[in-house]
């Protein structure tokens, strides 16, 4: 006897602001290719969103797909999560869902009939506690690691944080697999759209005032960097503070020293307008799950330099210059031989990132996950 179409309920909690971070916005991509993706006949999608997040409201359009408001952007994070513990189960299987998908590492550990699979992006929460706030690690503690360990299927991003999972959560092989994030088609280039910031030679990074992204120590191989022969540098930092993180207060200082920029929150044409303009990305994070702006800087030509450490050279692969995030001294002098390349490396150095990150796409993505839910449901 065959199994039922699959029909997959999708949680949309991401979408519960106007300015979302990575994960949120990674969240967005995957499913908006699961819901494009081609698919057997007979099998649907049930999107539980807020379509007031951009592209939301166009998924009521694609054949086979019901969206489902849910006013996520009014709620507080606790009913959210409330919601996605004791609400989803319920919804999910009243719409006739076989299948649950939760893409930001959260889960509930009920799943009222409907089979579970749970997108987890790091374990930075449960294996670096102090770089969040209490508030955050007991959400965590509650709402992420009870589902994780009883979802049927358990995707991660990276080979590297799949080996984590296995070692630390001890979660079956056949329940553990791996998808790669895809990357996402830079807006074309406009006139309209200035670089942040203003003219000028600056190195960007993004993402980075969150204690994991190591911009205490980029900020003092920037000082060196001014100080030994490139005296006009500027190094502008893409994000804003956030309430779950811990506080640095070394961070303070070092934002105040002289040619340190803070952007803030970009949109994303605001964002690859940055990526444009600099004379190298980088990214020097301690920890990542997978690191997505390393293939948006690929993307549009920027030469990048990252951390030799945790996924960060599986994803970046021999384009990117690499370095020791707790050596200063070793990360200005990476960041230095990206700026002296010579015009033949770099031009071969920036060929071979745009050749790179195209193997990385939210279709190969989305073809993965329809196969994950179709062998789920046979299980």
């Amino acid at each position: 006897m065959s199994a039922s179409p699959a029909r997959i309920a999708l949680n949309g909690r991401f979408s519960g602001t106007a300015q979302p971070t990575g994960t949120q916005t990674v969240a967005f991509h995957l499913f908006d290719a699961v819901i494009r993706a081609p698919r057997r006949a007979g099998e649907t999608v049930v999107a539980f969103a807020d379509p007031r997040f951009p592209g939301v409201a166009a998924w009521r359009g694609v054949p086979g797909t019901e969206l489902v408001e849910v006013p996520f952007q009014d709620w507080p994070r606790w009913r959210a999560q409330l919601w996605e513990q004791a609400a989803f189960p319920i919804l999910a299987r009243r719409k006739g869902a076989n299948v649950g998908h939760h893409p930001i590492t959260t889960c509930p550990s009920w799943h009222n009939g409907v089979k579970t699979v749970v997108t987890l992006h790091d374990l930075n929460f449960y294996l670096h506690p102090e770089w969040y706030s209490r508030a955050f690690r007991l959400a965590f503690a509650l709402c992420a690691l009870p589902g994780v360990r009883r979802a049927d299927r358990v995707v991660t991003i990276s080979d590297y944080v799949r080996g984590q999972i296995a070692e630390h959560l001890r979660i079956p092989e056949e329940r553990l697999l791996r998808v790669h994030n895809g990357n996402r088609v830079p807006p074309p280039a406009s006139p309209t759209v200035p670089t942040p910031g203003g003219a000028g030679e600056y190195l960007l990074c993004v993402g980075s005032l969150q204690p994991h992204k190591n911009l205490p120590r980029l900020i003092e191989a920037f000082l060196r960097l001014r100080a030994e022969g490139f005296p006009d540098l500027e190094l502008r930092v893409v994000g804003r503070p956030q309430p779950r993180f811990a506080e640095q207060p070394e961070l303070t200082e070092l934002l105040q020293k002289p040619g340190v920029r803070i952007l803030g929150y970009l949109t994303d044409a605001e964002l690859y307008a940055a990526y444009r303009g600099a004379k190298a990305f980088c990214y020097p994070s301690l920890e990542e799950g997978f690191g997505l702006p390393l293939l948006e800087a690929m993307s549009v030509g920027t030469p990048v330099m990252t951390s030799n450490v945790s996924c960060l050279p599986e994803i970046a692969g021999s384009a990117a210059e690499l370095a020791d995030p707790l050596d200063v001294g070793a990360l200005a002098a990476s960041i230095a031989r990206v700026l002296r390349w010579p015009p033949e490396e770099r031009a071969a150095r920036i060929a071979q990132g745009r050749e790179w990150e195209t193997r990385f796409t939210w279709e190969n993505a989305a073809r993965a996950y329809w196969e994950i839910y179709r062998n789920l449901i046979l299980a």
